[in-house]
């Protein structure tokens, strides 16, 4: 590959005295982040907290941000706040200020049009970041923000939020690149006959993005590799290249060797890669 490539999607497991004993995230360091990046095709990675009321696995933004600061060139600092917490605008004023370049991961399991979800896309507008949110649906997820399979909710909420870059990412969203979506069946196999609502709304909107990272992003791409290879030719500005991790944690589903494999143009891997999230960041 040509060029290095921004992953969106990361995260830290354990650092000074937060230890996420009962998950694999408490293997990944900052240490061990540092040495995926310098020993992959990553130059940057996002670096994403948690905050959450219904995650088990947390990770302040305080420790992002100190993250980035001991390593200003290879990590781009998010941040989460609890939307259900008090003064919930004010700490996400504050860690903007302090340098994080979005908000994200975005996993309350409220729905996605909740007043309280409204109030932070809101806030996310008036401050100019990115919001990459996980979607879910049904009874197979345990946490995320909900929508329908038929993603109503979700499309309401980027038709009014233009100001708003939304970066997709769980699931909720990757299970419905086909028109069929089975119920409660979070990593849906088999040929895509007919689009579904995920390719609709990226085609469709400006803002909205699809982050590739984990198991659900390489599902969309792997189930079908003829309708992906078209897919990520036609939207190629709309994608962004993100692992979760998944290299460490599923060394069988490499996100990088399945782009590579579906042959597109440098251009198309160009986007995918870095481009656009440059774009969304401003950099």
């Amino acid at each position: 590959m040509p060029f290095k490539s921004i992953d969106c999607h990361t995260h830290i497991g354990r650092y000074e005295d937060v230890s996420n004993v009962n998950s694999p995230w408490d293997n990944v360091t900052l240490e061990a982040l540092i040495s995926y990046i310098d020993g992959s095709n990553v130059s940057k990675a996002v670096v994403l907290p948690l905050s959450s009321w219904n995650v088990d696995v947390s990770m302040p933004t305080e420790y992002v941000l100190d993250a980035s600061r001991r390593h200003p060139d290879k990590i781009i600092p998010f941040c989460a706040v609890e939307v259900r917490e008090q003064c919930f605008e004010e700490k996400v004023m504050r860690y903007v200020d302090m340098g994080c370049r979005g908000f994200g991961e975005h996993t309350s399991k409220l729905p996605v049009n909740h007043k309280q979800n409204l109030e932070l896309y809101e806030l996310c507008g008036r401050l100019e970041i990115p919001l990459l949110l996980h979607l879910a649906f049904g009874r197979s997820e345990t946490y995320g923000v909900m929508d329908s399979p038929e993603l109503e909710g979700l499309e309401g909420i980027v038709k009014e939020h233009t100001d708003v870059d939304f970066i997709l990412h769980g699931p909720g969203w990757w299970s419905c690149m086909s028109s069929v979506v089975p119920p409660d069946e979070a990593y849906p196999k088999g040929p895509i006959v007919n689009p579904g609502r995920t390719p609709y709304l990226l085609e469709n909107y400006d803002n909205v993005y699809g982050d590739i990272s984990a198991g659900s992003g390489y599902n969309a791409l792997s189930r079908d590799p003829e309708f992906a290879k078209g897919f990520a030719e036609k939207l190629s500005r709309k994608l962004i290249y993100g692992t979760d991790l998944n290299d460490l944690f599923s060394p069988g589903e490499v996100h990088i060797k399945l782009l590579e494999s579906l042959g597109l143009a440098e251009i198309d891997y160009d986007n995918i890669y870095r481009g656009n999230l440059e774009g969304i960041l401003k950099t």
